[in-house]
């Protein structure tokens, strides 16, 4: 049996303590990314008087993906699962299901997969997908990571070999002159979800959090979400820890990271991904989990040394100074020697393409898979850590074994299609924002296109050859 590491002499089979007699996970990928984008620094940063490097440096974000005026959420995604299948010569009977996370969803009843169906079926013939079941996921920025472990048990219990596809997309929109504004993007995901993965497969460990919150909303009829800043990065943060300590002690318990005297569960981890609002974000989830985590093992010796012991409570009569000194102390320890070296090593490559595309929201995490496999970060057998976040909020926290097999999926030369894209004015982008300009600056060529929506609402697509 062929399993986690194939043929390899560290593992051939399923892990003893998978509930799957063989190994799924995530054999290939694709992105979609308008061809659009409005650079932050010059005109935009100029006019909206920010400081370019508040934006280049202190959120991260360099360019922002823009979508034409034929493109949507459906587009995005059919276009990604069109290029999906293209790579994996897949036919439309290969596939069982499609799962579609999205915070972007064009109708408040019809699934956006029935759409993109359709869409797909211009190019594969008519009722070619009607075999095919499809449901959207909706949970803020989660519901694609909700998709893909609902998806995995599915794939593994299926006696045949189809396959399974979960989708992201979504376009991040706010509006104009607001303090989100400049974390806008768009794009699309395309994830192949099968037995004896390429890429990894899913160890179907799962921490989680939920709580309800007010941090970011968009109500039934409204086109841009609202959002509290400072509130929803501090969810943010209280949903990842509390995920990602509910699966460290769940990865224990079931035996699949058995820390050794000393060591943490970080130590047994080579690559973590975190949802990436804006890049800068990921480094502060990375500091508090490294933090958390290293307190209870002999690293947290090393700083302590460096920059001190923490703050305790005890030690207070007023919270709100204990409060301040402990905000102060995550600081010292995001700057320290020991978190900017694991930082550096296993966190930070995975926002290479947020930058030059922004925020994607349910496809930011597997953005972040992207730009590993494309920077040639990934070794066989390495564990990836995945860290989801939605709004509202919920945090997933999950892991996945890096295949013997991964090298031989052939590259998607992302990079250098981002570099392909036209850049557009302030002017442009303004019109494209508020929905005045009707006209596609790039007219479609060889991709869907939303031809028109009709008096009834009824979003019409084609493809454009």
């Amino acid at each position: 049996m062929t399993g986690i590491f194939g043929n390899s002499s560290r593992s051939n089979s399923v892990s003893d303590h998978s509930p799957f007699k063989q190994a799924v996970g995530i054999d290939d990928l694709a992105v979609y990314i308008p061809q659009l984008y409005l650079p932050l620094e010059g005109e935009f940063s100029r006019r909206r008087e920010i400081d370019p490097g508040k934006l280049t440096r202190g959120i991260g974000i360099e360019r922002m993906a823009i979508p034409d005026a034929h493109e949507d959420a459906a587009t995005m995604a059919a276009m990604s699962l069109l290029e999906l299948m293209r790579r994996c010569d897949l036919l439309p009977e290969d596939i069982g299901k499609i799962h579609v996370g999205t915070e972007s969803a064009v109708d408040e009843a019809k699934a956006i997969g029935t759409y993109v169906i359709g869409m797909l079926e211009k190019v594969y013939g008519p009722g070619s997908f009607q075999h095919c079941s499809t449901v959207e996921f909706k949970s803020a920025c989660i519901g694609t990571t909700l998709a893909l472990e609902s998806i995995s048990y599915w794939v593994a219990a299926d006696e045949g070999e189809r396959v399974g596809v979960v989708i992201a997309s979504d376009v991040a929109k706010y509006p104009l002159g607001s303090s989100a504004e400049y974390t806008q993007g768009a794009g699309s995901v395309s994830l192949l979800v099968k037995k004896n993965p390429r890429i990894a497969a899913l160890e179907q460990i799962y921490g989680c959090f939920t709580r309800d919150e007010n941090d970011f909303f968009r109500p039934t009829g409204c086109t841009m979400a609202t959002v509290n800043g400072k509130h929803s990065n501090q969810c943010y943060l209280d949903a990842m820890q509390g995920a990602f300590a509910s699966f460290a002690t769940k990865a224990a318990g079931k035996g699949i990271i058995s820390p050794k005297n000393g060591e943490c569960t970080t130590d047994s981890i080579d690559h973590l991904l975190f949802h990436i609002p804006y890049p800068r974000m990921i480094e502060y989830a990375s500091a508090a989990i490294f933090r958390q985590d290293w307190k209870n093992s002999s690293r947290w010796r090393d700083v302590e040394a460096e920059i001190g012991p923490e703050p305790e409570a005890g030690n207070y009569d007023d919270p709100e100074s204990y409060q301040h000194d402990l905000a102060s102390y995550a600081r010292s320890f995001a700057r320290s020697r020991q978190f900017l070296q694991a930082y550096n090593a296993r966190v930070i490559d995975s926002a290479a393409l947020s930058r030059s595309i922004g925020n994607i929201y349910t496809g930011s995490i597997y953005l972040g898979l992207a730009s590993l496999l494309e920077l040639q970060k990934l070794r066989a057998h390495e564990r990836l850590c995945f860290g989801a976040y939605g709004s509202g909020c919920s945090a997933l926290v999950f892991s996945a074994r890096v295949s013997s097999e991964f090298s031989s999926v052939p590259s998607r030369g992302l990079f250098g299609r981002l570099e392909k894209r036209r850049e557009i004015s302030l002017e442009e982008y303004e019109l494209l924002h508020e929905g005045v300009r009707k006209e596609s600056l790039i007219r479609p060529s060889g991709e869907f296109a939303l031809a028109q929506i009709d008096h009834q609402g009824y979003r019409h697509y084609e493809y454009v050859t």
